[in-house]
């Protein structure tokens, strides 16, 4: 008799859990939906969306995405942006787009965050040539790389543009490898 019992109380266990998942499950169809964690907020319900959560988080990363962009041109910006190897007595660089292009898409980022900002863009050049013809092509350069901004939607009232020709010099002109690093054009930043 009592293993009987056993047996049949094994049975009714069986059958009351198989009957529980059935009619949960199969029936009511609860088994296949996602819980939602609510949590109490001075005594109304609200319910965490798993989406707000990694928003926030997209959010955090953006800022602080914006925060390190705005430091570091800041940084490049105080010591002088330089875009070399400009081809001699030319004022066009095919050179510069792809870090020219990241540079205006920081710059824009930076102009929103500091309003009252401006940029001076400098062409300088070798020594090779007149200190007159020198100028002109020292303010082409920068007329050009204005000229690529805009294109890039950055405001053309922000940018300032000059020429130091053959002055200041950074490296030997003695050298090839001296003057094509003095054809340059550095942007510095303007605070208003």
């Amino acid at each position: 008799m009592k293993a009987s019992s056993g047996l049949f109380a094994v049975l009714l266990i069986l059958w009351s859990g198989a009957s529980t998942y059935w009619y949960v499950c199969k029936i009511k169809k609860d088994c296949d939906k996602q819980t939602t964690e609510l949590v109490s907020n001075q005594n109304n319900k609200k319910e965490i969306n798993p989406d707000a959560k990694n928003s926030t988080v997209k959010e955090n990363s953006i800022i602080k995405d914006t925060v390190s962009v705005i430091n570091n041109l800041t940084e490049k910006l105080s010591n002088g942006y330089t875009l070399n190897n400009f081809p001699k007595n030319s004022f066009v660089n095919s050179h510069i787009e792809s870090d020219f292009s990241e540079f205006a898409e920081n710059l824009k980022i930076y102009f929103e965050k500091n309003t009252s900002d401006k940029i001076l863009i400098t062409g300088f050049t070798d020594n090779t040539g007149s200190p007159q013809t020198n100028l002109f092509v020292g303010k082409n350069r920068a007329e050009f790389l204005k000229k690529k901004l805009i294109e890039k939607r950055i405001d053309k009232d922000r940018i300032k543009t000059s020429s130091k020709g053959q002055a200041n010099p950074i490296a030997d002109n003695a050298t090839e490898e001296g003057r094509k690093l003095n054809r340059r054009a550095e942007i510095t930043i303007i605070n208003n």
